[in-house]
């Protein structure tokens, strides 16, 4: 299969589980579109926004661009992980697996974006100035991801209030980063998520190296 082809196969994935998770919550008996139908396809949304910068970040010639583009896709890319702790709202009730399944795929197809936007990132910054930054901006993401997940499930900021209110952002996570065991719950979900994306991460670039080998 060409280049090419693979792309197209691998957008038409994450579009056909957006779908999924979508149709799942349309074709619900009791609450179509409500619960948890409306704020996964606003969560799916964000979690997509990664992926589009991220390919800007590649196409892009000019290096002064790649600044704000980076900083936009770290802005958005907590987003990905914030797909899984949406897990925090399922509940019991006649329709549980049919909610089981809505948020599976909605969780699936936000670590894809995520991770694929990651590879595109890691590549861009990799080919232009070196193996050792490229690492290195996949460290910090993961990282930064990890404590958006924080600002997002426990402080209830979101990325748009990073330009709405950037010192209430600020003030809120560094009182969280001065004292990370006054608060453990938050504090336990960070390393949590940060170890998964990071696997994650690395499923996707040792998987490579093995497609590689095989041709």
């Amino acid at each position: 299969m060409s280049f090419t082809w693979r792309r197209l196969a691998l957008i038409g994935a994450l579009a056909a589980t957006t779908a999924l998770t979508i149709v799942v919550g349309v074709t619900d008996p009791h609450a179509p579109l409500v619960y948890p139908t409306r704020f996964l396809i606003w969560n799916l949304f964000l979690a997509w926004l990664p992926l589009l910068i991220a390919c800007a970040f590649v196409i892009v010639r000019n290096k002064l661009a790649l600044i704000p583009l980076g900083l936009a896709w770290l802005a958005f890319l907590p987003n990905v992980p914030y797909l899984i702790t949406d897990l925090v709202h399922l509940g019991e009730g006649y329709e549980l697996w049919r909610h089981i399944l809505q948020y599976g795929f909605a969780a699936w197809t936000g670590v894809m974006l995520g991770v694929v936007s990651m590879r595109l990132v890691h590549r861009r910054i990799e080919a232009d100035w070196g193996r050792a930054a490229g690492w290195a901006a996949v460290a910090a993401s993961v990282i930064l991801c990890a404590v958006g997940v924080v600002i997002g499930r426990f402080q209830r900021w979101n990325s748009w209030d990073l330009v709405a209110r950037p010192d209430a952002v600020v003030a809120q996570t560094m009182g969280w980063v001065r004292s990370p065991f006054a608060h453990v719950q938050s504090s336990g979900v960070a390393v949590a998520v940060a170890v998964f994306l990071a696997a994650a991460y690395l499923t996707m670039w040792a998987y490579e190296s093995i497609g590689a080998a095989g041709h």
